[in-house]
């Protein structure tokens, strides 16, 4: 054969190859490298690009066989050891520094080839260099304006720096370059998801789940998503396809458990947690913490209290993790004992857990309580025997600055000792809290025909509209049937309202509805339960209005999202007693319980309502 034309042939076919391996037609274009190589072992372009298409099909070993073969036929070619460095990195026994040489190497001899400063950067961002790989990807970036990689693992630097929104941005422009790189849309996706920006994420999810429907980084996140919004239900078919694809990762297993769990498949919730934990060789708190959810909604309540702990190491927001010189109370005897009781969590939560104070009262000699500022008015009222303070810690260590008990314990976590079983709720006594009878006489002389009609406190939503908690909230004109049931009094109880709200209910709808707005509800908890005391009953969403009507021992209409470590599993909580949770059914809007509040509210009225109780309770 002529050997200029078997070298025009052979490059004819590199040529046909390397087309079909850019349109993704991985396979056949191996099949005519091999050819090429079974004609031409020496051909160093041939064993370069077999190389790349093994590693394109998940083989990076092979990868590395023969781009290695490429580099020993011709040691010169930058872009050889660029494509050796990207099979490295796919070797999880490779070092960043590993592949630092051979990103180097690559430039040597070919310094603005793109793929090795992208390679560069990633390896000196792992080494802990990140200047250096900032100041690289921000020249790649300027040199090469089309180039996404570069994009998204600036992208990455920024959102490890907790700069999520830079960061979106350029994982924005890296889809936007690259809308065929699944892993620029799951980055964006994770940025927006830390900014909250959970109404733009979803449609770009769904789109990028059509693209890429195989990537189950891409059902995880969208699992993720309806979660954190509330559509437990919606998540769930993508979380069990990301645990498909990855039975044994703990970041998925616990999404799928944290679901479960929303949904009140406690078991099964249970069951995916504990295998999260299994496979985590680290410390996993958040799997911890919802396993204890899981337990008290299966009605575990020694287990459940067991794990509760946990929630201290997941870094939620909402809980408080104070340190202590002073040990912690474990059960012991307190007499002659002075113990601190500290609070964690919210509002709600510290009402909730208060309801256990006078048990502890009654052991110790002597009880301090330290809370926030606005919960002191209820506990000081309630509990004379005890010293109650304004907590105090140093900011940054949250260690604490008095140290004059000799053990603390935090108030949600008495339960593991005074409510292990259900028998056990029953020794609280009913009231627990205390209200301050004349301020509630002042308000109760302000309700028009008071002693004539029913008196029912309303509260229809939180300030905290996080798309989750915002499922169990319904909005003024939702809420208006309500109020509009004729022959009762109502009262807002609602601590954070606006004005146009109450002008729709009151002006617009002309509801019977007392807005008491000289009323500081939200910071005056003492004013706020004076005014629940003169009320017959309270319908409120979700809330800490809710646990004020029960733990003063006002009837409670609650409604919302399923709460099953509030309701242990059953129809009715433990935590108070005239007291109702109206679960909103999985995947319909919160409004659908109104009309289902106002027929009861009616026959409540007509057959049930009684003012003797409220009279009784200010003494009237």
């Amino acid at each position: 054969m002529n050997v200029k034309s078997a070298a025009a042939g052979t490059l004819e076919t590199l040529r046909k190859a390397l087309a079909l391996q850019q349109a993704g037609e991985i396979e056949k274009a191996q099949r005519l490298y091999k050819t090429v190589l079974k004609k031409n072992p020496a051909s160093a372009d041939a064993n370069n690009l077999l190389g790349v298409t093994y590693r394109q099909l998940g083989f990076p070993k092979r990868a590395v066989e023969f781009i290695r073969k490429a580099i020993a036929l011709a040691p010169d070619r930058g872009p050889y050891y660029a494509n050796l460095a990207r099979a490295l990195s796919d070797l999880p026994e490779t070092t960043p520094d590993e592949i630092l040489v051979v990103a180097d190497k690559a430039l040597s001899f070919s310094p603005s080839l793109p793929e090795a400063r992208n390679l560069r950067a990633i390896s000196l961002t792992k080494l802990g260099r990140e200047d250096e790989a900032e100041a690289e990807l921000l020249q790649l970036i300027q040199d090469q304006p089309t180039y996404a990689d570069a994009y998204r693992n600036y992208g990455v630097i920024l959102r490890d720096r907790k700069d999520h929104s830079k960061a979106l941005e350029f994982f924005k422009m890296a889809v936007q370059l690259d809308p065929g790189n699944s892993e620029a849309w799951v980055q964006r996706a994770r940025a927006r998801f830390e900014l909250e920006q959970f109404a733009e994420t979803e449609p770009e999810l769904l789109a990028a789940h059509k693209l890429f429907p195989e990537n189950s980084d891409i059902s995880h996140e969208l699992a993720r998503l309806y979660f954190k919004t509330g559509d437990a239900y919606l998540g769930l078919p993508y979380a069990e396809a990301a645990v498909a694809a990855q039975p044994n990762n703990p970041g998925r297993l616990v999404t799928l458990g944290v679901i479960y769990q929303a949904m009140r498949r406690s078991k099964e919730a249970i069951d995916a947690l504990a295998k999260a934990r299994a496979n985590w060789a680290e410390d996993i708190p958040t799997a911890e913490w919802n396993m204890s959810l899981a337990y008290l909604g299966l009605g575990n309540l020694e287990l459940g209290w067991k794990l509760a702990k946990a929630r201290f190491r997941t870094g939620l927001s909402s809980t408080l993790c104070r340190n202590f010189e002073q040990p912690e109370w474990d059960g012991s005897d307190l007499s002659n004992k002075t113990i601190m009781l500290w609070n964690d969590q919210g509002v709600g939560d510290a009402i909730r857990s208060g309801t256990m104070v006078p048990e502890i009262i009654a052991q110790a000699g002597h009880v301090i309580i330290e809370l926030s500022q606005k919960l002191l008015g209820p506990f000081e009222l309630s509990f004379p025997d005890a010293t109650v303070r304004l907590a105090t810690f140093e900011s940054l260590t949250l260690n604490a600055t008095q140290h004059d008990y000799d053990c603390q314990i935090c108030l949600s976590d008495l339960t593991h000792f005074l409510r292990p079983t259900f028998e056990d709720f029953k020794k609280a006594q009913h009231p627990v809290y205390r209200i301050n009878v004349e301020r509630a006489r002042e308000f109760h002389e302000r309700i028009p025909g008071a002693r004539e009609k029913p008196v029912v406190g309303v509260s229809w939503r939180s300030r905290n509209l996080a798309p989750a908690r915002a499922k169990s909230y319904l909005s003024a004109p939702e809420f208006a049937p309500i109020v509009e049931t004729p022959d009762i009094v109502f009262v807002n109880l609602q601590y954070i309202s606006i004005e146009r709200e109450l002008d729709f209910l009151i002006k617009g709808r002309g509801a019977n509805f007392l807005p008491f707005e000289d009323v500081d509800k939200f910071n005056n908890l003492v004013d706020a339960a004076a005014l629940a005391g003169c009320c017959d009953l309270i319908i409120s969403a979700n809330t800490s209005v809710a646990d004020l009507a029960g733990s003063h021992a006002v009837p409670c209409w609650s409604f919302g999202q399923d709460q099953p470590h509030f309701l242990f599993g059953r129809e009715t909580t433990p935590w108070y007693q005239d007291f109702s949770y109206t679960v909103v059914p999985q995947g319909e809007p919160v409004v659908t319980v109104v009309p289902g509040l106002v027929q009861r509210l009616e026959t409540w009225r007509d057959t049930q309502w009684d003012p003797a109780a409220r009279l009784a309770r200010l003494g009237l």
